[in-house]
């Protein structure tokens, strides 16, 4: 039984080091990651809509996600969901709470089928310690979610939720220049309202000739009005 183990842990390791060595994104975070604490690493498949931890849980683990969309959102007394973050391959998870064991902050979501690599506490701790190149992405990813949270916390304060949606919608065009996927229940985990307010606002739009609606797809017919909308 403990040699079939030991295989088991042999080849989780093995293919641990074969995705972060066949991917430039994960050996950019893990090139100097001491070895001893790479045969620590876990690999966990999630398939879409398992989810991942529960906002108020004990941090007890630190994630990396190798493939896969994330989404990180928090959840109101009143059952709510308000989207924070669409996460993918490359980005981390726990890095905020694990310090001091502290409970998540937001629950996280597979959107679809992923991959996570996941370290105890401890060997992170270890890891930290050893690594001062790790160190320095630490200190970035957490410096960047800080600022992120900061900007839409501001956007959230100073835009009419018609500015916000009209805002994504010209940010949406500007990517795709085509008809606009509708998911109006992502709009509104979005931004933390009910669908009818969604609706409402998009019935808006549609009524001054702005878009139109095709089914679950948006099509911009005036893109210098949307973009004026989204401003003022």
């Amino acid at each position: 039984m403990n040699s079939m183990k030991n295989e088991s842990r042999q080849s989780d390791w093995l293919s641990v080091i074969e995705r972060v060595t066949g991917d430039p994104a994960l050996y950019e975070l893990l090139k100097y990651c001491p070895l001893d604490i790479l045969r620590s690493w876990q690999l966990k498949h999630y398939p879409r809509g398992s989810l991942i931890f529960r906002q108020g849980e004990i941090c007890n683990e630190f994630h990396l996600i190798i493939k896969g969309d994330i989404d990180v959102f928090t959840t109101a007394d009143d059952g709510r969901k308000y989207s924070q973050a669409r996460y993918k391959k490359g980005d981390i998870l726990g890095e905020l709470e694990i310090f001091e064991r502290r409970q998540y902050i937001c629950s996280v979501e597979a959107v679809s089928d992923s991959a996570l690599l996941v370290l105890t506490r401890e060997d992170f701790c270890r890891w930290l310690a050893l690594d001062n190149y790790f160190n320095q992405k630490i200190l970035q990813a957490v410096s960047d979610q800080y600022y992120q949270l900061s900007k839409k916390a501001g956007e959230d304060i100073l835009y009419s939720l018609h500015q916000r949606i009209c805002l994504v919608l010209w940010q949406k065009h500007q990517q795709i220049r085509g008809n606009i996927p509708l998911n109006k229940q992502q709009l509104s985990e979005q931004f933390a309202v009910a669908p009818r307010s969604i609706n409402r606002i998009l019935s808006e739009l549609r009524e001054d000739n702005i878009i139109a609606i095709h089914g679950e797809q948006i099509q911009v017919l005036d893109p210098l009005r949307l973009r004026q909308h989204a401003e003022h």
